[in-house]
């Protein structure tokens, strides 16, 4: 029998446990069924030897003990069977509600007890949560407040009404009635229809139940009613529906409130927030819900939800995807933008979040602004303002495109200034040259009297300054055009301030002024900077100071070496007079272009107003700062404070080539090797030009030979597209001949290319990427070889060279006559263009050694006149040096020379000696 019974709980597979009594109150466990070891989180022997004994005992719960005692003490003397819930005790210490059904049983004079268990544990949980929300709605419809009208508790099961509570109680709500019976006769109250039938589909009892078995366990609305003593006002209605613990009928708690001042603070709100956004809505989970919006009062390009609940991503793919403008990825992008997870993210960081997006309907294009808050920042709860910006955007759009107008304006008023500029060079320059040029020639006359030769001193200082103001002018329009550069090259500090002393001393003794500079910390012998706009800044402030300093005042000049950080030094540069001196009032505006405290100061000191604007800029440029301080009448004082990189160079190095006497170029392909080889020679104190191919390159070698400036070095990659650092080099033999030392960089073995590549002008190789410690070598071997540094500009006799001279200005073209004249040179001139151009025709070939050519002259210009003369079918047509002799100052004035066909363009004012190397340089002994 004992045997039959644990064969037969063991088919049943169930929850079930068969004891056997072996004596009384004391058991032992026969079967224990796996399903029932896995609901006490153990395994079959474990729990067999949980139960042996009187532990049958130790798995219940205390407080559910003692009935279990009492139903074995009375089934034991019986056979029967029951039924009893209890709460047992896991192995994990966990509690699990069962419903046990035990038989009893007896054979063979031996007692069984079979239990089935079942785990009922979701089922209390449930009815614990169902009598929880019963007493918390239960709770809350007892609590009234001075807006609570009616309360009714309903069953909605039986249709009936179960209590009624409140101060203002319809004769309809008494329990008497049935809810049905109460919801029909409330609809003569009820003033508006549309709210009647929306009243009477919300609150109907069948409704209200398919609600809650749908998870709905509330609804309510707002309508304007009349109370039972006549008076008109606006209610909430409310229903919150919930089980009966007991016996689960569905019920529902029916609380009516007064909202007047909650439907007023209502349209007002909707009003104000529906004047400013076309959707009021909120986000949470993946649903959005419209709390404020119509669709037919949006004006413009409508993409309002298809229904006011809905889910979010719908809503973009629907109404939003379809209308948005671009491409498909740009739509993407902006859904991307929209989508909750970015909303989400966007949130955490920046509150609100915004999102501009342009839609196309019906052919007409407008623009809509999402505006994301989020609620509660502890809830996944956001708030979305959308709203039609297309009329601020088409005015943008306008106010754009008027600024657009507006900058070309500006750049073809910029391009004007240029050009008058330019004009202005030239017009300025060409009677300087006359006064500078018959100046220099007046002096070398030894017969003059010490007045006359004062006079022509004084006449010489008046127009040099007269071209420094020129000078200041041009600066300033290279500022605003962003074309002034810092240079970073190696410099002798010492040197600088020797010739800032010698300028400035003179200066101060020849007025009668005290000049004392001093030197304060460890200040070394090289550092890398720009010398000439760092010395431009010192001069162009201790200038002022001498010029505003009466006789017997002071000028001071102190030089700081403040620290070191970085392999740079940190410097203050004071500056320190004790002249007229400036009001508080004008400090703040001394910077400004044009400003001067006060206009007589022009007559009597002569000022642009553009200095101090130029040196401030050029300390900004230098990533430094300059701060005034003055007094009237007792003096001022400028500071300057800059950093100026460090160079492992010191004034006992014997070499004869230093970094910063290099004119260097790099051409790569590669822009990483071309900004690793940047800064390393930067760090050498070379400033080094670089260009990314070898057209490039070759335009500005023409540009710099053309000023009679060119590069001592040049480093041409091997392997580059289009042609490779062989033929580059052969174009650049081509322009400049063997002047220029060439490197060719490359990362790969040279040895088979050696010959081919010197054939070609290169002087050697360096392997890439390059490094600081074998550059100046590099750079000493080649130039030494190629003796390119110092250069002889003096290898060429020029006496008795034949030139003709292209100058409209007669005095202009006297005073270069007599320049050449000095160093027995022939001049033969023409009055333009056409006269030069029929002069060099009719004369035979190789006549005239070099033409120095005006370029603005009447009839025919000397660009013209140029072109006219290399297209000529003669020998000498193509290689007679031809030198622009010009006031034409910028860059683009040179471009339009070389390509011209001319060989070199000098500026006015020219400089006797650069004028004698140039043609020293260019024309070439047969």
């Amino acid at each position: 029998g004992q045997q039959e019974l644990i064969r037969y709980s063991a088919l049943l597979k169930n929850n079930t446990v068969l004891f056997k009594e072996y004596k009384q109150g004391t058991y032992e466990p026969l079967y224990v069924s796996n399903e029932f070891a896995v609901m006490m989180e153990s395994d079959v022997d474990s729990v067999k030897d949980r139960l042996l004994g009187r532990g049958f005992f130790k798995i219940i719960y205390p407080s559910h003990r003692p009935f279990v005692r009492s139903m074995l003490k009375h089934g034991m003397n019986y056979k029967g069977e029951g039924n009893l819930s209890i709460q047992l005790v896991t192995a994990k210490k966990h509690m699990v509600w069962v419903d046990v059904h035990f038989a009893f049983i007896e054979e063979f004079g031996e007692k069984y007890i079979y239990c089935t268990y079942t785990d009922i544990s979701a089922l209390k949980d449930y009815e614990d949560r169902m009598r929880s929300i019963y007493s918390i709605m239960g709770q809350s419809f007892y609590q009234r407040t001075d807006a609570t009208l009616a309360m009714l508790r309903i069953n909605l099961t039986k249709d009936s009404i179960e209590e009624t509570k409140g101060r203002d109680i319809y004769p309809s709500d008494a329990v008497t009635y049935s809810y049905t019976e109460s919801m029909m006769k409330r609809l003569d109250n009820y003033l508006i229809p549309s709210e009647r039938n929306r009243y009477m589909h919300l609150f109907d009892r069948w409704h209200l139940i398919e609600a809650y078995n749908d998870g709905i366990t509330g609804t309510s609305m707002i309508l304007y009613c009349t109370r039972p003593g006549g008076r008109a006002c606006y209610v909430s209605i409310s229903a919150e529906v919930t089980r009966h613990p007991l016996s689960g009928d569905m019920m529902a708690f029916f609380t009516e409130r007064e909202c007047n001042t909650e439907k007023v603070n209502e349209v007002l709100q909707g009003k104000i927030l529906a004047q400013q956004f076309d959707m009021v809505a909120y986000l949470t989970g993946d649903r959005y819900g419209v709390t404020i919006g119509d669709e037919g009062l949006i004006k413009y390009g409508s993409i309002f939800p298809a229904t006011k609940n809905g889910v979010y991503e719908t809503y973009l793919k629907n109404q939003v995807y379809p209308a948005l403008v671009g491409t498909t990825e740009d739509k993407r992008r902006v859904l991307k933008s929209l989508s909750m997870e970015t909303v989400e993210e966007q949130l955490k960081e920046n509150e609100p979040y915004v999102v501009n997006i342009e839609i196309e309907m019906e052919g007409e294009t407008y623009y809509k602004r999402f505006d994301f808050y989020r609620a509660d920042p502890d809830a996944d709860f956001y708030i979305l303002l959308k709203s039609d910006t297309t009329e601020i955007q088409k005015k943008q759009i306008a106010a754009n495109e008027q600024l657009k107008e507006a900058l070309e304006a500006a750049n073809q008023a910029n391009v004007a200034k240029t050009a008058f500029l330019s004009s202005m060079s030239h017009e300025i320059r060409t009677p300087m040259n006359a006064i500078i040029g018959l100046d220099s020639i007046a002096l070398r006359d030894e017969s003059l009297s010490n007045e006359t030769r004062d006079h022509l001193e004084k006449i010489g200082g008046s127009a040099r300054h007269l071209l420094s103001l020129i000078n200041d002018i041009l600066d300033m329009s290279r500022i605003e055009s962003g074309r002034m550069t810092i240079k970073n090259e190696e410099f002798s500090f010492g040197s600088m301030l020797e010739q800032i002393n010698t300028m400035i001393g003179s200066q101060c003794s020849d007025k009668g002024l005290i000049y004392d500079c001093r030197i304060i910390g460890h200040v070394s012998d090289y550092y890398i900077g720009d010398e000439m706009k760092l010395k431009q800044v010192i001069i162009n402030i201790l200038g002022n100071s001498v010029k505003f300093t009466p006789e017997g005042g002071m000028v001071t000049f102190v030089v700081e070496a403040l620290k070191e950080y970085e392999g740079q030094t940190s410097f203050r540069f004071t500056m320190k007079d004790t002249g007229i001196g400036m009001d508080k009032s004008y400090l703040p505006k001394i910077f400004e272009a044009f400003s001067q405290e006060n206009s007589s100061n022009t007559n009597k000191y002569g000022s642009t107003g553009l200095g101090m604007a130029i040196t401030k800029n050029i300390v900004e440029l230098m990533n430094g700062n300059i701060s005034v301080d003055s007094e009237k009448g007792v003096g001022t004082i400028f500071t300057v404070e800059l950093f100026l990189r460090n160079s492992e160079r010191s004034g006992k190095d014997a070499s004869t080539i230093t970094p910063h006497d290099l004119k260097v170029l790099v051409i790569d392909d590669d822009p990483i090797a071309l900004d690793h080889a940047r800064i390393v020679l930067e760090e050498i104190g070379v400033a080094a030009d670089i260009c990314t191919s070898g057209e490039e390159a070759l335009e500005l070698i023409r540009l710099k030979s053309a000023r009679r400036d060119s590069y001592n070095l040049i480093f041409v990659d091997w392997k580059m597209p289009e042609r490779d650092g062989m033929e580059v080099t052969r174009d650049i033999r081509g322009i400049i001949g063997s002047d220029s030392a060439v490197i060719i960089l490359t990362a790969y073995d040279w040895t088979d290319i050696e010959d081919e590549a010197k054939a070609a002008g290169v002087d050697s190789f360096m392997s890439k990427p390059i490094f600081a410690s074998n550059v100046l070598s590099a750079f000493r071997g080649a130039i030494e070889n190629k003796k390119t540094s110092p250069k002889d500009t003096g290898s060429v006799d020029l006496a008795g060279r034949r030139i003709l001279l292209a100058e409209d200005m007669i005095i202009n073209a006297e005073i270069i006559r007599e320049v050449l004249k000095m160093e027995k040179m022939e001049t033969e001139l023409a009055e333009n263009g056409q006269i030069a151009l029929d002069m060099f025709a009719s004369h035979p070939s190789g006549y005239y050694d070099a033409i120095l050519m005006d370029i603005r002259m009447p009839v025919m210009d000397g660009l013209t006149a140029t072109e006219h003369i290399r297209a000529l079918d003669r020998e000498d047509a193509k290689t007679v040096p031809i030198i622009a002799l010009t006031a034409n100052a910028f860059d683009e004035d040179v471009q339009h020379s070389l390509q011209a066909g001319m060989d070199a363009h000098l500026s006015k004012p020219v400089e006797p000696p650069q004028l004698y190397a140039t043609l020293a340089d260019l024309i070439r002994d047969e």
